[in-house]
C-alpha cells in the first residue's frame, strides 16, 4: 500500500502536468485575441478538435502503460522495455496517420465538426490546424514517454517537461504576436516547436532511464 505522503508526491506533480498540457493551447486562444475575432475564432475551433485528439493519444498512451506497469511489478525489466517500446510505435503510427488526415483534410474536418463557417474564420482554423497538427507525432511521444514514466513514479519529470513546453510556447507566441504580428502562424508555429522540443526531451530521457 502506498501511503498517504507518496500518493501526494505521485498526484500532485501529475496534476500540474495535465494542466499545464492543456495550458498550451488556452496560451495561443489568449494570446492571438490580439489579432482579431477572426484569429481567436479559428484557433478555439481548433483547440476543441485538438483536445479530442490529446484525449485519444492519452488514453492509448495510459492503457500501454498499464501493460508496462504490470511488467515492472513483477521485476521482468525485458518485457517492460518490449512493451515501452511497442507503445511508442504503436502510438507514433496512430498519430501520424492523424496528421496525414489533418494535413490533406483539414477543411473537410472543420466543416464536419463546426459545419458553417465564415471564410475569415475557416482560413485562420485551417492554418492553425495544418500546422499544429504536425505536432500531433511529437505530442504522441511526449504522452506515452509521460505515461511510461508515471509507471515509473517519476511524475516529476514530466512536469518539469511540461513547463518546459509552456515556457516555449508563451515565449514564441509573444514574439510571434507582438514582435512579428504573424497572426494565427505566430501562435501556431510556437505551439508546434514546444511540442516537437517535449517530445525530444522526453526521448532522451527515455533512453536514460531505460537503460
Amino acid at each position: 500500500m502506498f501511503s498517504n505522503q507518496a500518493l501526494k508526491k505521485l498526484i500532485i506533480p501529475l496534476v500540474i502536468e495535465q494542466v499545464l498540457v492543456m495550458l498550451v493551447g488556452m496560451a495561443d486562444t489568449a494570446m492571438v485575441s490580439y489579432a482579431g475575432e477572426a484569429a481567436i475564432s479559428g484557433v478555439a475551433l481548433v483547440d476543441m478538435f485538438a483536445y479530442m485528439i490529446i484525449t485519444i493519444l492519452t488514453a492509448v498512451a495510459t492503457g500501454g502503460a498499464v501493460i508496462v506497469s504490470q511488467y515492472l511489478g513483477s521485476r521482468d525489466k525485458e518485457n517492460a522495455c518490449r512493451s515501452a517500446s511497442q507503445l511508442l510505435t504503436v502510438t507514433l503510427l496512430i498519430s501520424l496517420a492523424i496528421t496525414v488526415i489533418c494535413e490533406v483534410f483539414h477543411r473537410g474536418i472543420l466543416q464536419l465538426f463546426f459545419g458553417a463557417i465564415e471564410p475569415e474564420v475557416m482560413e485562420a482554423a485551417s492554418s492553425y490546424l495544418v500546422i499544429t497538427a504536425l505536432s500531433f507525432p511529437f505530442l504522441s511521444v511526449y504522452n506515452s514517454s509521460a505515461a511510461l514514466f508515471r509507471s515509473m513514479e517519476k511524475t516529476n519529470v514530466t512536469m518539469y517537461v511540461s513547463l518546459l513546453m509552456n515556457a516555449i510556447n508563451v515565449a514564441g507566441n509573444a514574439i510571434g504576436i507582438f514582435v512579428l504580428h504573424a497572426g494565427v502562424v505566430g501562435v501556431a508555429v510556437p505551439t508546434l516547436l514546444s511540442r516537437v522540443a517535449a517530445g525530444l526531451v522526453m526521448c532522451a530521457l527515455d533512453s536514460v532511464y531505460t537503460r
